[in-house]
């Protein structure tokens, strides 16, 4: 009997004491519920750019450009040989010469560009972008551009992705050389040049009754030289892909693109030049077979200012 009551008294014993002396800390419930719901409901949302908790509606950019172009096939320096015939004012001895002029305007491996754009987000995945500046080809030949194009915006939080298109239309042009044209009249492929050459300028005047009217003058300057000039004029195409990144008010952004030519125009330009009072005028144009392509790849960088 003593036997069989001693494990009962045992196990009442230890239940009194785990009821009375155990102060170890016990293991909480962990539910499990109130996380993945609000996993559920993060995931559910759409990545947004903070920038459209400031901006909910649309947004604008005005951004410095710097890039870099590397044309596939570059072009050759352009070398211009024109006879012609120059005869003396007053004495009217005719002279047989040939101009040779060089330019060192070859497409080369790279041409940089810098200039400004001003792009306009709205309803958060849409981006047009306009933009205007100058380039400058390793090689020597040199302009201005301007681009305009669509971007479709992929936000991913604090960095958006950018896939679009641009339209690029570009004005190049490079000293080749001078033609004397002091005190002789020029005859050269069809063109011809005059010791002297007549500009006009327009002014609008208004009278006291309130009455505008123009008044055109006709001012003759002496020629000093003819200078030639070869100009390019190209269109191109560039599919890219842009990643934008944006820290309070300021935007940065890096461009990958290929530019593809669509369209080349290059000419020959005399231009008749008064030295002293830095006046021109132009006496023709001489349409010259394309050179070189400006189809490569192209990189650029921005930074920018949120308006």
């Amino acid at each position: 009997m003593r036997t069989f009551m001693l494990p009962i008294l045992l196990i009442v014993s230890l239940r009194g004491f785990a009821q009375r002396g155990d102060t170890s800390p016990r293991m909480q419930p962990i539910s499990l519920t109130g996380n993945q719901a609000s996993a559920k409901d993060n995931a559910g949302k759409p990545l947004k750019s903070y920038v459209w908790e400031k901006f909910p509606d649309h947004y604008h950019i005005l951004a410095f450009n710097y890039g870099s172009i590397f044309p596939v096939s570059p072009g050759q320096a352009t070398q211009a040989y024109i006879n012609y015939t120059s005869v003396a004012v007053g004495t009217g001895v005719q002279q047989s010469e040939v101009f040779k002029g060089t330019a060192k305007n070859g497409f080369a491996n790279r041409m940089w560009s810098m200039g400004a754009d001003y792009e306009s987000i709205w309803n958060e995945k849409n981006d047009i972008v306009l933009g205007i500046g100058g380039f400058k080809n390793v090689g020597g030949d040199g302009g201005f551009y301007f681009h305009g194009g669509y971007r479709y915006v992929l936000n991913l939080g604090s960095v958006s992705l950018k896939p679009g298109l641009d339209y690029y239309a570009l004005r190049g042009s490079n000293h080749i050389g001078d033609i004397d044209n002091k005190q002789r009249d020029l005859y050269f492929d069809g063109f011809y040049s005059e010791a002297q050459f007549i500009v006009s300028h327009t002014n609008t005047y208004t009278d006291d009754e309130g009455n505008t009217y123009d008044e055109t003058t006709y001012s003759t300057y002496n020629t000093d030289r003819v200078e030639v000039k070869y100009r390019r004029r190209a269109k191109a195409l560039q599919p890219l892909l842009e990643a934008s990144g944006h820290w309070r008010r300021l935007s940065v952004s890096a461009e990958l693109g290929y530019m593809i030519q669509i369209q080349q125009k290059s000419t020959l330009t005399f231009d008749q030049i008064d030295d002293y009072f830095r006046e021109r005028n132009e006496v023709g144009t001489m349409t010259m077979r394309k050179n070189g392509v400006l189809t490569g790849p192209r990189f650029s960088i921005m930074i920018g200012l949120i308006l």
